[in-house]
């Protein structure tokens, strides 16, 4: 299976739009590209038809969209297999729908608490995948400051809305991130003292 998508997918990206046929390394790029897309639709068919069969997409939908933009840009945890990946990225869904939305902190402890996953977001981001390419400078701080902005703009929707349901599931989706951002910072500093 693996194997027949790569091959449609190198036939498919084979040529640019002029009909020039397109450099190997544009090639690889754009397939993993596409091959992420996949993988990131598939996941998420399969995590909604999970949580609507148990009554809670609507806290999954929630912790997806507070979820997938912050990852989108901070990174975090990756795997290099897809099934891997998968299991990873639904153990941490259910762990913040099933487990933790219904645990409620005090007001002022989570505006606390997301003060500090503010600040680490944005000291650690953004943790891309050592497969893509590297970062300038200016790319790697302009990534940290929006990795930070959606944080806070995350973070005011949760404490603007603290008495409703889904701003648990939002505190603890950001929690979740923030620990979860800091497992790969240590990972890969582990990796890097032993280079």
């Amino acid at each position: 299976m693996q194997k027949m998508l790569n091959m449609a997918m190198a036939a498919a990206v084979g040529e640019s739009d002029n009909g020039t046929v397109i450099d190997s390394k544009t090639r690889k790029l754009l397939i993993f590209r596409i091959k992420c897309i996949l993988y990131d639709v598939s996941k998420l068919i399969i995590f909604i038809a999970f949580f609507a069969a148990i009554r809670q997409l609507s806290r999954f939908m929630y912790a997806f969209l507070t979820f997938f933009p912050q990852r989108r840009i901070s990174g975090g945890l990756h795997f290099k297999k897809y099934s891997s990946c998968l299991i990873f990225s639904f153990a941490y869904m259910a762990i913040v729908v099933m487990a933790l939305a219904p645990l409620k902190i005090g007001f002022s402890s989570a505006a606390f608490v997301l003060v500090v996953c503010i600040a680490i977001i944005y000291l650690i981001g953004p943790m891309r995948q050592p497969s893509r390419p590297a970062l300038s400078k200016p790319e790697f701080e302009e990534l940290r400051r929006k990795a930070a902005c959606i944080a806070c703009y995350e973070s005011a929707i949760a404490l603007l809305f603290y008495e409703s349901e889904l701003s648990a599931v939002g505190f603890w989706t950001i929690v979740l991130h923030t620990v979860q951002l800091m497992i790969a910072f240590l990972i890969r500093k582990v990796g890097e003292k032993h280079v």
